[in-house]
């Protein structure tokens, strides 16, 4: 029978009490898992280290600097001074503290623990040339050092997101290794074609909050913050063994910054304009686009608060492209600096924007068909969740995270007036635990309820995801260490058979030296179908999608062996081989014995291979940076043994900055995509686009400049008969007080 999945299925019929209980059954599966954890010993006694960060050249506070204990879940965050203090329970004679700080070299440094309460520690940090990846939480659902991880994981520094100049992430991430973008759908590793919104293989994460949409299952890049991200995680490969459906091709963690530097006001204000070639030009006005956003950060009380309002908009620059964006955010963190945070987040925003099909013809590619001028959709977008840490201590960590998630969403397009409305109900319960010091246990559960109306689903369901795992971090050795895991997921859906996914992963680490590290890991993803591609029925753009009852969900099976090298301080160097074979992969396809009809199906069985290059290099210490990736896929559907669809060979970005990032100059390359779904027979070919950024700062505020497209190259966005963005003009300026 091939390979062989474990996934149970039972024929439901009619559901409703199995419904209603589903929040029962969730609090019930929460419940069992927390009777597992031991409470903390009370009375413990403590010692208090305190200590500072410094720059080893010169002696100036690092702020914002991570402070970890080792195997141990303690850590804290260094002040403006770059001091800091950290509770310590009786450690013995072993303890390590582990300093990591953007900019600077990751530094482990012993401790005497007899010696901590009678004298100060001053811990220097040595400067890089650029930024390489620091302490990740995403990997492990815990704190991992460079090349702790077993799989292959790219890092986006908050610093780097600013010398960049973008307004989305999505501007960003295609320079992160591994990373590619078809026509605006996120893809890491191949995994991904182009599903227009529907059904997304990367996870997005929030802090470790799922944002991605009830419906459709996608990513919404206007839900992200852009201000005060610390960094951004992406984790790369299958891994559904902690984080469930969607975690396909990885999982993508956008981290934000903890509120603790005290009264800060930030205000952003960019514009731009498009360039539209006077051939190409469907409008006499000036094509434009401009954003404003104020933060603002303070203490009040006992707690530390964020709050962030903006307001965008944009005329595209193609017809039918209009933009009006609203967005809120605001944090609050009670007891930033303990052990024992409590983070409360809401995000609010809404959309107003207009939609492009396809081009009205090749000699027209920016206007789009007369019947379709006008279509427009709105999306609104709540979320609102808790991050609570009620126990910490050296050996156990429990972490509860609740959520909700509201979207409504509503067309008002030529050919339907399509709407929904969904609230996700979800929680998280995760317990770490370290044991005789080889040992370090991360179980937890998982519950989510989703409620949804319409009027193109048929039925309208409501959806049930329930889930619990377990993973062991051993270390062998001071240079070897294993990670293995499980993980089983239960997706229920009204009126469709259920699923049951078991989900395992291995991996191992090999360290020779502080400057070397060595992985291998196999693992298996899976991903439930969103409620868009298995109730859709209505009609898009002249074509009829019906519902498919039967639709199951996707998996994967994937490995990968890697090494990051970083021989001197000027040079580092990751490489991944990858190899994923993919099962019931989910496409659109014509639907049976109905013409000019479509639906969702399993159509594929594929398989996609490759290699993942990153590297920077500091060519002329503090005056020539080079930075880039490189991405080879080698893709087969084994039904057709053709390549997958909107999948290019080669992918490479190249940046080459200079004088602290004054001048920068970005280039993304991708081969012609050798298979295309709808028009097979349509002109494509590589595409090239080059990007050039200029900032200086000007008193207290920052000035970038960036020209976008460059060369004004003409291209189709991998998706047919979508052109790519012309050359742009934009200004930013950033204010900080």
């Amino acid at each position: 029978m091939g390979r062989q999945v474990l996934r149970w299925r039972v024929h439901r019929g009619a559901s409703r009490g199995t419904t209603r209980a589903a929040p029962r059954t969730a609090a019930v599966a929460l419940l069992a898992v927390a009777f597992l954890v031991p409470s903390p010993t009370s009375g413990q006694p403590t010692t208090t280290l305190r200590g500072r960060v410094v720059v080893a050249e010169t002696g100036e506070g690092v702020s914002r600097a991570q402070v970890l204990v080792r195997s141990t879940q303690l850590r804290t965050y260094t002040r403006e001074d770059g001091g800091f203090e950290l509770e310590l329970p009786d450690f013995g004679d072993h303890l390590h503290l582990v300093v990591v700080a953007a900019g600077f070299r990751t530094l482990e440094h012993p401790v005497d623990p007899l010696a901590v309460s009678t004298s100060q520690l001053t811990i220097g940090l040595e400067r890089t040339l650029f930024e390489v990846p620091g302490v990740t939480v995403t990997a492990n659902r815990g704190n991992a050092q460079p090349g702790e991880a077993p799989v292959s994981v790219a890092v986006i520094g908050g610093d780097e997101l600013r010398r960049r100049d973008v307004t989305s992430l999505d501007e960003a991430l295609p320079y992160a290794q591994g990373v590619t973008f078809n026509a605006g759908q996120m893809d890491i590793r191949g995994a991904s074609g182009i599903a227009r919104g529907v059904g997304s293989r990367v996870l997005m994460l929030v802090d470790g909050h799922r944002v991605l949409g009830g419906v459709g299952s996608a990513i919404d890049f206007g839900m992200l913050p852009i201000l005060d991200v610390e960094r951004i995680e992406i984790v790369k490969g299958p891994h559904s063994t902690l984080f469930g459906t969607n975690a396909m091709g990885g999982v993508v963690n956008v981290i934000t910054r903890p509120p603790i530097d005290g009264p800060r006001t930030v205000v952003r204000g960019y514009y731009g304009i498009y360039d539209t070639p006077g051939e190409m030009s469907f409008t006499e006005e000036r094509l434009n686009m401009q954003g404003l956003q104020i933060q603002h950060a303070r203490r009040i009380g006992s707690a530390d608060a964020t709050v962030m309002f903006g307001r965008e908009g944009s005329d595209g620059f193609r017809q039918n492209g209009d933009l009006q964006r609203w967005r809120m955010r605001a944090k609050t963190v009670f007891g930033a600096e303990s052990l024992n945070p409590l983070e409360l987040f809401l995000s609010w925003k809404r959309d107003d924007a207009e939609e492009f099909f396809t081009w009205r013809s090749p000699e027209r590619p920016l206007e789009v068909d007369p019947t379709q001028l006008g279509d427009w959709i709105r999306n609104t977008d709540v979320i609102a969740g808790i991050t609570a840490t009620p126990i910490v201590t050296p050996l156990l960590k429990v972490q509860v995270r609740p959520q909700l998630h509201h979207v409504r969403s509503q067309n008002h397009f030529h050919d339907n007036e399509d709407f929904h409305r969904s609230t996700r109900y979800g929680t998280d319960l995760q317990v770490s635990r370290f044991t005789d010091g080889r040992h370090s246990f991360t179980t937890g559960a998982e519950a989510a309820y989703t409620s949804i109306s319409s009027n193109f689903l048929e039925p309208t369901p409501s959806v049930t995801d329930l889930a619990v795992y377990i993973q062991d971090e051993i270390e062998f050795s001071e240079r070897v260490r294993g990670t293995t895991g499980i993980r089983i997921d239960s997706h229920r859906a009204s009126a469709v058979e259920d699923d049951l996914s078991l989900n395992p992963k291995v991996g191992v680490v090999f360290t020779p030296s502080e400057r070397v590290s060595l992985r291998t890991s196999l693992s298996r993803g899976y991903r439930a179908p969103s409620v868009a591609e298995q109730y859709s029925s209505t009609k898009v753009f002249g074509f009829r999608v019906v519902p498919n009852l039967e639709l199951r969900g996707e998996s994967a099976w994937a490995g990968e062996v890697g090494a990051t090298v970083s021989p001197t301080n000027r040079l580092w160097f990751d490489a991944g081989l990858f190899w994923s074979e993919y099962e019931g992969l989910i496409e659109v396809s014509g639907a049976p014995g109905q013409v000019l009809t479509f639906q969702f199906r399993n159509v594929s069985e594929a398989r996609v291979r490759g290699l993942d290059l990153g590297a920077q290099f500091g060519l002329i210490p503090g005056k020539l940076n080079l930075q880039g990736t490189y991405l080879f896929l080698d893709t087969r559907d084994h039904a057709t043994e053709r390549p997958l669809v909107y999948r290019s060979t080669h992918n490479l970005t190249t940046t080459l900055s200079g004088w602290a990032d004054r001048v920068a100059l970005d280039v993304r390359y991708r081969s012609r995509a050798e298979q295309v779904l709808a028009f097979p027979l349509d002109e494509r070919g590589d595409i090239t686009v080059v990007d050039l950024r200029m900032n200086t700062t000007v008193r207290d505020m920052d000035i970038q400049a960036k020209i976008a497209n460059l060369l004004q190259a003409e291209y189709v966005d991998v998706q047919e008969r979508n052109p790519g963005a012309t050359r742009s003009f934009r200004i930013t300026v950033t204010s900080r007080f």
